[in-house]
């Protein structure tokens, strides 16, 4: 009787858990939103590694000319061809952050292009990196490292890095300010968190002007004598109240259940394996008012798969399924 009585305590705990309004929080604005023109940038570019073991690419022609053109460029002319496997072709790619200047130094991720089973002990020679307009910003040069082995993990040998291998040559000056104003671009768009936002600025810049505009960005004029950095780095501390989406996701292989948002289920009953569960609204309110097990000699079973909310995965993944499709759960059910 003991274990009955707290299976229908978990049961009921959990319905009037989605029932319950999650407490409120406050976030800063630069949690959720970004200034229009701060974005990272990717650049890559072509390389060789050279340096290994009998390693590298064995049928690559890009190889062979690629050798060429770089012993040309230091003076070697010698037309015959090089059959080494120390060398392999690889392309470079890299992110660069909102502002670098000309001699900060970034990571390097290189991929093998061609046929080389490893690069491994590999050194990759002097190698430009463009952008999509067609400029170089990044030169890199330097020994390959490769991550830590995870246990129980396949280590690939075919990408590694060239940590801080990277040097910036040209600088990046990203404008943020355009005929006096910033816009901000909320990262997942909703109107009440944008007319949250507008408040809040408003309160604190009444001569800002905050407005929504075309693409759901939200358009602020910068006040009079104000130093431009401490008006943007005020509005990034600003502290809103966000929207969340009402949403359960179930992970089906650990168990997990996650509910975010204010998740409410309407009036339904639902019935699986002697497991019943009822939810009915009282004076406008709906409340979980009984979640029983019928026949006892089922209980050890569910007992045993049991992850604090009193029924199996599975089981919680039929009953959320079938609340959802009689269009009592109020909410997006995703199940991975």
């Amino acid at each position: 009787m003991k274990r009955l009585i707290t299976i229908i305590f978990i049961l009921t705990g959990i319905i009037i858990l989605g029932h319950e309004s999650f407490a409120k929080v406050t976030v800063k604005i630069r949690e959720i939103a970004t200034i229009d023109g701060l974005k990272e940038n990717q650049v890559f570019g072509f390389g060789l590694v050279v340096g290994l073991q009998g390693t590298g690419d064995t049928k690559s022609a890009l190889v062979q000319s690629s050798l060429k053109s770089l012993l040309k460029s230091v003076g070697i002319t010698e037309e015959e061809n090089l059959k080494s496997k120390n060398i392999a072709a690889v392309l470079l790619t890299a992110k660069l952050p909102h502002y670098v200047r000309i001699g900060d130094r970034v990571d390097i991720t290189i991929s093998s292009i061609g046929d080389a089973k490893s690069l491994e002990g590999g050194i990759l020679v002097q190698s430009p990196l463009m952008a999509a307009d067609g400029q170089i910003y990044v030169v890199s040069q330097g020994s390959l490292s490769f991550p830590n082995e995870k246990k129980g993990g396949r280590k690939i040998k075919t990408v590694a890095t060239v940590v801080n291998g990277g040097i910036v040559e040209r600088a990046l000056e990203p404008e943020i300010i355009t005929d006096n104003t910033i816009t901000l671009i909320l990262k997942n768009w909703d109107y009440t968190v944008a007319n949250n936002i507008i408040k809040a600025i408003l309160n604190q810049y009444k001569d800002s002007k905050p407005e929504i505009i075309i693409n759901g960005k939200i358009k602020i004029s910068v006040p009079k004598d104000i130093n431009i950095a401490e008006f943007i780095s005020t509005i990034e501390s600003m502290e809103v109240t966000p929207s969340s989406e009402a949403i359960v996701v179930i992970n089906e292989r650990d168990g997990t259940i996650v509910m975010g948002g204010d998740v409410k289920i309407s009036e339904v009953v639902v019935s699986k394996d002697g497991m019943t569960i009822k939810v009915e609204s009282k004076e406008g309110k709906t409340n979980a008012s009984a979640a029983m097990i019928k026949d006892a000699s089922t209980v050890k079973d569910i007992v045993d798969s049991l992850n604090y909310i009193g029924a199996s995965t599975q089981d919680i993944i039929a009953i959320l399924k079938a609340i959802k499709d009689a269009g009592a759960l109020h909410a997006n059910l995703i199940i991975k």
